[in-house]
């Protein structure tokens, strides 16, 4: 008879995963202390929010990452990588590694923008009025079909636009036309590379993806169809871990308002900044429309006269 076979056990040793291992204990209370920081301090649309018709997964926004870095006292470190395009564009390449308090090399995110993105690359022409009044059952669908929604008021290249009298009126969009001096957008580019970066390193470094997903853009319309560039085109992710929450736009601006600046002051700040608008036709009023979590936008939009249009969606400027 052959003796029985022994099992004999291998003790961890340094060299393996388990040796490293984070204690379950632990694992469990940095994701309870994620949970409460998204639902004690964040705010939904500030610090993370839902971009429609992409799910309902929170976005990790850049004030949220932020605040990550703040709870676990992560310090960052930045390396930027500038490439030079053909006819003045440029493409910055960004790496961000997270340490811990005790300088342990926690994760590593990455992220780029180039000024051949769209939204550096072109400018919106302007738009023509037709004599068509934008119906009813294009507001109705809107929000809960904008697809729909666009095709009643013409499909691709067609928006909703108030003509002098303020009435809102089917409006035919412009072509895009390229900006011609790129290096206008080489600092937006470098500071949203690196916002994309930070965001990626936050969420590798502290495990977070599951509650949030990468903050994929700053511009919900290269992700859905929308009507205020009247076309469709790829693109951003969602927010929202375990509460569905979407973000709400922004109510009644604030009653504080800086001192009045010239209107090609402002367009120009809106250029720089690649903030989709449109003129009236006789230039009196100036509509914008940035991105859903570009706060620092918003809060400049309001400081200088802009007043929020519910009903168009839109910052008004008279």
């Amino acid at each position: 008879m052959h003796a029985p076979a022994q099992i004999i056990p291998i003790s961890p040793t340094a060299s393996s995963l388990t040796h490293h291992a984070v204690n379950i204990s632990e694992l469990k209370a940095q994701v309870n202390l994620i949970q409460y920081v998204m639902r004690d301090v964040m705010k939904s649309g500030e610090h993370y929010g839902t971009i429609p018709g992409c799910g309902d997964k929170a976005v990790l926004l850049k004030p949220g990452a932020e605040k990550l870095m703040l709870t676990f006292r992560l310090a960052n470190d930045v390396e930027v990588e500038t490439i030079d395009l053909h006819l003045g564009h440029r493409e910055y390449r960004i790496k961000v590694t997270l340490y811990s308090p005790a300088g342990q090399r926690l994760g590593t995110g990455v992220g780029s923008c180039s000024t051949m993105e769209s939204k550096y690359r072109f400018r919106v022409g302007p738009v023509e009025l037709t004599n068509k009044p934008v119906p009813k059952e294009y507001w109705d669908l809107r929000k809960e079909n904008p697809a729909k929604a666009q095709e009643i008021i013409g499909g691709r290249g067609f928006s909703a636009k108030k003509d002098d009298s303020g009435n809102w009126k089917i409006a035919r969009q412009g072509e895009k036309v390229e900006h011609d001096n790129p290096a206008d957008f080489y600092n937006t580019c470098l500071k949203m590379a690196k916002k994309r970066g930070l965001v990626d390193a936050v969420l590798t470094s502290t495990a977070a993806s599951d509650i949030f997903t990468q903050d994929i853009e700053e511009d919900p319309d290269l992700y859905r169809q929308t009507e205020h560039n009247g076309g469709y085109s790829a693109g951003s992710t969602s927010t929202t871990s375990g509460t569905s929450q979407t973000a709400k736009p922004d109510s009644d601006p604030s009653s504080h308002e800086a001192e009045p600046v010239s209107t090609s002051e402002i367009i120009g700040y809106l250029t720089a900044k690649g903030i989709r608008m449109e003129l009236s036709a006789d230039e009196s009023e100036i509509f914008a429309f940035p991105d859903f979590n570009d706060t620092s936008a918003r809060q400049w939009l309001k400081d200088h006269g802009f007043k929020w249009d519910g009903k168009g969606k839109c910052w008004q400027y008279r």
